[in-house]
């Protein structure tokens, strides 16, 4: 009896032993060798690389999208507001040749805001020449220097003839070319929504909007101009109500070829491809560094 326990406590033995290493073999067999793990994570690495930045400038452009129409919005509020204290709109104010109206509208208007330069044509480099206030670029990337005025070469932007003001939000507004005659619109407001942070680009944050004589604001571009009439033919203003897709261009290094964006950006719409939209579709098509 002895033995014969004994012989079935070896074999019982044996069998646990190659149980557990039959179990151990699957195991092994189951995991994943190091040099699968790496091919793994590299395949997940160039994969977040291709789709991370698409998704992270989607999701940028949808801020700047909430951003502009809500600037869009105030101006307009601001339009309104105006006509009712003042009983005039304020491109009839502008051009009754109220040179601090830049000055009443932010202040009154825009509680909280701050003028932070003393001028539109930015700041004496020492040598006789007035460099821009900040960096900024046309839609396609390309640094804008701003051109020349009569302070001197590379001082301005497009819009130039007041003060940056600086709004509680942290948008940055700008005053250019008012109404020279009675049939004309404008004043011209040039706004950075986001300030000075980036992109900083005609198009993508940076917009042309006009004060018009019926008591609106309307966006650069705006097809319905015929309706409201020109604007001061002096400076750059005759750029600023050019229409259609000529001057709204994600490919050229023109800055006059950008003055019109914010009319499809208001409206939403690709500027060339239809059925297409401009904060996902065309924006989507410019790189950003």
């Amino acid at each position: 009896m002895c033995i014969l326990y004994y012989y079935n406590s070896v074999k019982q033995g044996e069998v646990m032993v190659k149980l557990k290493s039959m179990s151990f073999q699957n195991k092994q067999e189951q995991a994943f060798t190091l040099a699968e793990v790496l091919i793994t994570l590299g395949i997940i690495g160039v994969v977040a690389a291709l789709t991370l930045p698409s998704l992270i400038n989607r999701t940028k452009n949808r801020e700047l999208h909430t951003a502009f129409l809500k600037t869009y919005s105030e101006l307009n509020q601001v339009a309104q507001k105006y006509y009712a204290d003042m009983g005039e709109t304020v491109t009839d104010t502008s051009f009754a040749t109220q040179s601090n109206l830049a000055d009443e509208i932010m202040t009154k208007y825009y509680k909280g805001s701050t003028k932070i330069t003393s001028n539109g044509m930015g700041t004496d480099d020492g040598n006789g020449n007035f460099l821009a206030f900040y960096s900024i670029r046309t839609l396609s990337g390309k640094a804008y220097s701003g051109g020349a005025n009569s302070l001197g070469k590379n001082s301005s932007f497009i819009c130039d003839n007041s003060p940056f003001y600086q709004t509680a939000s942290g948008a940055l507004f700008i005053f250019n070319d008012k109404a020279e005659t009675e049939t004309q619109n404008g004043p011209v407001v040039c706004v950075d929504i986001n300030g000075k942070k980036g992109p900083n680009r005609y198009g993508m944050d940076y917009f042309l909007f006009a004060f018009t004589k019926n008591g609106n604001v309307v966006p650069m571009g705006d097809l319905r101009q015929e309706t409201y009439g020109g604007v001061a033919s002096n400076g750059s203003a005759a750029n600023f109500f050019l229409s259609g897709t000529a001057s709204c261009s994600n490919t050229t290094n023109n800055i006059h070829q950008n003055v019109t964006c914010a009319y499809y950006a208001l409206s939403n719409t690709h500027p060339t491809k239809a059925g297409k939209n401009y904060w996902t579709d065309f924006l989507g098509e410019v790189s950003v560094r």
